[in-house]
């Protein structure tokens, strides 16, 4: 059923003018990853930094729990599964790791989706255009033939319930905050979280994998399945260890920022953040395997742009006050 689907889409994106297709492709490209960070850094920084915690915590939580069960059930492509299916060749690139679920659906879900249920009430346009883009990511997930129905699905959800997880965690530790001024329950999160992802990368590295040959060549080489996982694994961990450090040396806030002052920091965290990705991505890659370099860069990355981009923000401005 859901292979007859995918073919039925394509034949229709066959038959549409190609346009159509390059526009589908193009969206793809924003839930890949990096333009969703990059969305919910400039809320973090420059607009509402709760709302910001909140969307990257949903979004960090997501990608991990997406990537490790990719690596569990390694389901292979729609392509690999049907020769009769043809993706659109432009969204190859872009469908790494195993098919299920959809990371592009749960990370777009996920950060989109928690910034619509802050924005609820407030902001209900927010919470409309990020409903609609999520639905469209989805569909171009099936319409570019890199995704079963059933991937898209399982990604939406999945993101729905690391949201709820979120706010869970978010109305708790702010409840402790409020109750318990000086706790360390953000300590004992930060352990916990650091050994899940220890434990993740040890899993997805010495679990066994399909090895399957077609014409004696592998079809799907578990090594380069697992760069997800390595990523997620160094996101997470940068994001929880930056978060106990903001909190507890740093302290920014977004409340009665200027445009001007927005602007500043804008273009103040692009620039370090983008400095470190390439400086980092190029260091590592030259000392360490691939997976490995990945995972310590986006470490580092995510390091910088929750802690030390707002540490750099509060020394500028209280220079300039």
């Amino acid at each position: 059923m859901d292979i007859q689907y995918l073919l039925a889409l394509q034949g229709l994106r066959q038959s549409l003018p190609g346009p159509v297709e390059t526009f589908f492709v193009y969206l793809s490209y924003i839930g890949d990853g990096p333009a969703l960070v990059a969305l919910v850094l400039v809320v973090y920084w420059c607009i509402d930094k709760r709302a910001g915690q909140f969307s990257f915590v949903a979004f960090g939580f997501s990608n991990f729990a997406s990537q490790l069960l990719k690596n569990i059930v390694c389901a292979y492509r729609p392509w690999i599964r049907d020769a009769a299916i043809t993706p659109a060749q432009a969204s190859i690139e872009g469908a790494g790791g195993y098919s299920f679920p959809s990371g592009h659906t749960t990370g777009t879900a996920s950060s989109l989706g928690s910034l619509a249920w802050f924005y609820r009430k407030k902001h209900i346009w927010v919470t409309i255009v990020a409903v609609i883009f999520i639905v469209l990511m989805g569909f171009s997930r099936n319409f570019l033939g890199v995704h079963t129905p059933q991937d898209v699905v399982v990604g939406l959800l999945l993101a729905l319930i690391m949201i709820a997880l979120a706010q869970a965690f978010v109305n708790w530790i702010e409840r402790y905050d409020a109750l318990m001024p000086g706790h360390k329950k953000d300590i004992a999160v930060m352990a916990i979280v650091l050994v899940v992802c220890a434990a993740s990368v040890a899993f997805v590295m010495f679990k066994p994998y399909p090895m399957d040959y077609v014409d004696g060549q592998l079809l799907v080489d578990p090594v380069t399945m697992q760069k997800g996982s390595f990523e997620a694994a160094g996101i997470c961990a940068g994001l929880v260890i930056a978060w106990v450090l903001e909190r507890r040396l740093v302290g920014f806030t977004t409340d009665g920022l200027s445009m001007g002052a927005r602007g500043i920091r804008f273009v103040v965290g692009v620039a370090i953040v983008g400095i470190t990705y390439v400086a980092t991505d190029v260091a590592f890659k030259a000392i360490m395997p691939y997976n490995w370099a990945k995972m310590c860069a986006l470490f580092f990355v995510v390091l910088m742009a929750v802690f030390v981009v707002p540490l750099v923000f509060n020394k500028i401005e209280n220079r300039n006050k």
